[in-house]
């Protein structure tokens, strides 16, 4: 008796209704949980915070570095701004990126190398938040400042397409070089000698 009931709300118009307006909540909570305003699981405070002046194309070498204002994954503010008159490397990459992954050392001893005085070392997590971000920092051992990009504003400021993506700024906030992929330790010295000048 019981599998009868079953095979006439199959067969109903009724039981296509249901099965209808189950799938439809179903993908309309999916996309709810998709687009809603993103909570850092861990600790259930709102995610990264960052913000850019002149969203647009990659900056040039020789352009001044776009501003920008964001919360670092220790939760201190970050800005262009507070670091003028010290050398910055921006590195964007992912988590999920391996080159970014196979680099991390070499910019983890690059950071090591310049001391407390030398290049602000700054890694910028392009759509990810810090929940993901501090993982992954922790695995990884790294020091330097990081900066969850959920919302990639800040990868949208420098006009990045790809990650890892490097900028080595001047004191002076001008951008003095630029370069899309995995950097050898010894490129790294190079454009770390440029901008440290």
């Amino acid at each position: 008796m019981t599998d009868d009931w079953r095979a006439r709300l199959r067969g109903s118009r009724f039981g296509s209704v249901i099965v209808l307006g189950v799938t439809t909540l179903a993908v309309l909570l999916g996309v709810w949980l998709v687009m809603r305003p993103g909570v850092d699981e861990a600790t259930g405070a709102a995610v990264s915070q960052v913000e850019v002046q002149g969203v647009g194309s990659a900056p040039r070498v020789g352009d001044a570095a776009p501003a920008f204002v964001a919360t670092a994954l220790d939760g201190s503010e970050v800005s262009l701004d507070a670091l003028h008159g010290r050398p910055v490397w921006l590195v964007f990459v992912a988590t999920w990126c391996s080159g970014c992954r196979a680099e991390m050392p070499d910019v983890q001893g690059a950071h090591e190398a310049a001391g407390p005085d030398g290049v602000e070392v700054v890694a910028v997590y392009v759509g990810e938040g810090a929940s993901v971000v501090g993982g992954y920092v922790d695995r990884l051992g790294l020091t330097f400042t990081q900066l969850p990009d959920p919302q990639t504003k800040l990868a949208a400021a420098y006009g990045v397409l790809g990650v890892p993506a490097h900028f080595f700024i001047d004191a002076d906030g001008v951008v003095k070089q630029t370069q899309v992929g995995v950097l050898s330790p010894t490129q790294m010295t190079e454009a770390i000698t440029t901008v440290s000048g």
